[in-house]
C-alpha cells in the first residue's frame, strides 16, 4: 500500500481521539491540492496547546487501525468493516521528519490499535519516539497514547521520550466500560494513571533537590485522558464528578470530552443518535471552571 494511502486511512482513524485537541485549518496544498504536505481534511494535521500556552500543529495518526479489541463504540474495533492499514516505525519517522522540515508541523501525536499484544504495540510506539529523539535528534513535541495493559518498563520508556502521555479512561462509569469494552479494565487504567503520577511526582521532586546533574526527563507536559460522552447513561453530574476525581487523584493536565458518534453496523447497546454538541461544549465550560476558577463539581 502506498504511503499516502496509509496516511489517509490512519489520519482519518485518529480523528476520534480527542485527547489531543484539534481545530480546523485552511488548506495549504501543492499545485493539485494533494500530497503529503496538504492539510486538507483527512491528512492528519491538528492543533494542540503546549504547556506554555502556544498553539502547535501536530501530525496526528495511528500506527495502525487494526485492533484485537472489539470495543462497541470504536469504528476501528476488530469486527468493524473498515479499510485497514499499518505504518512501519520507519514510515512514521519519515513522515514526521518530512512534515517538520517543511514547517507544516511542530510535533507528533501517535496512538495505535492493539496488535499482537499490548506490550508489542507499546514497543512499536516507543520505538518511533526513541528513533526520532536518539537517531535524528528531533526536538519537536511528542504526545504518545499509552496502553494500560503494557509493561510498566515500556510506559516508563515512553515518558523518557514523550512530552505528554495520555491514557483514555473511555467511559465515566466502570460498569459502562465493562459492558461496551469487555477487554478493557478501568481499574488497570487507573493503576497506570497512578504509576504515571508517582513517576511525575518523583521527577518533580528530583528537580527540586538536584544540585548538579539534571534528573532524567519524564513527560514534562504531564498526562491527560479522554471520556466518551453520550454512549452510556451517565449524566453530566456523574461525568464532572469523575473528572474531579481524576484531577485530584492523578493530577491530570486535562480531561477531554468526546461526544459519541454513531458508527456503521453499531451494536444495539449504543444509542442511535449522537448527543448534541452543545453538551460537550458545556462540559468543557464546566471543566474550565473547575481547573482555573476553583469551582468544585457540586
Amino acid at each position: 500500500m502506498e504511503l499516502l494511502r496509509k496516511l489517509e486511512i490512519l489520519a482519518d482513524a485518529a480523528k476520534y481521539d480527542a485527547s489531543c485537541a484539534s481545530s480546523g485549518t485552511e488548506m495549504r496544498d501543492s499545485r493539485d491540492g494533494k500530497g503529503l504536505g496538504s492539510t486538507s481534511p483527512g491528512m492528519g494535521i491538528c492543533h494542540s496547546y503546549a504547556p506554555d500556552g502556544r498553539c502547535i500543529s501536530l501530525l496526528k495518526i495511528l500506527l495502525t487501525n487494526a485492533c484485537n479489541f472489539d470495543c462497541l463504540y470504536c469504528v476501528n474495533r476488530a469486527s468493524s468493516n473498515v479499510a485497514r492499514a499499518r505504518f512501519t516505525v520507519d514510515e512514521v519517522v519519515k513522515l514526521t521528519l518530512d512534515f517538520y522540515r517543511r514547517n507544516y508541523i511542530e510535533g507528533l501525536f501517535l496512538s495505535s490499535g492493539i496488535i499482537r499484544s499490548p506490550d508489542y504495540t507499546m514497543e512499536q510506539v516507543v520505538s518511533v519516539a526513541r528513533k526520532l529523539r536518539e537517531e535524528y535528534r528531533f526536538r519537536g513535541y511528542i504526545h504518545l497514547k499509552t496502553i494500560p495493559e503494557a509493561d510498566e518498563a515500556l510506559i516508563a520508556q515512553a515518558g523518557k521520550y514523550a512530552d505528554r502521555l495520555s491514557i483514555n479512561i473511555e467511559t465515566p462509569l466502570e460498569a459502562s466500560l465493562t459492558k461496551l469494552a469487555p477487554e478493557k479494565d478501568q481499574r488497570a487504567i487507573r493503576r497506570t494513571m497512578g504509576h504515571l503520577r508517582l513517576k511525575l511526582d518523583e521527577t518533580a521532586e528530583a528537580k527540586k533537590t538536584a544540585r548538579r546533574a539534571r534528573p532524567p526527563r519524564f513527560a514534562p507536559a504531564g498526562q491527560s485522558t479522554q471520556m466518551i460522552i453520550g454512549a452510556d447513561q451517565a449524566n453530566d453530574r456523574i461525568i464532572l464528578s469523575t473528572s474531579s476525581n481524576l484531577y485530584g487523584a492523578y493530577k491530570l493536565k486535562r480531561v477531554y470530552y468526546s461526544a459519541f458518534s454513531p458508527i456503521p453496523d453499531a451494536s444495539r447497546a449504543l444509542p442511535l443518535q449522537a448527543p448534541p454538541l452543545v453538551r460537550e461544549h458545556r462540559l468543557y465550560q464546566a471543566d474550565w471552571l473547575m481547573r482555573f476558577y476553583g469551582f468544585e463539581a457540586d
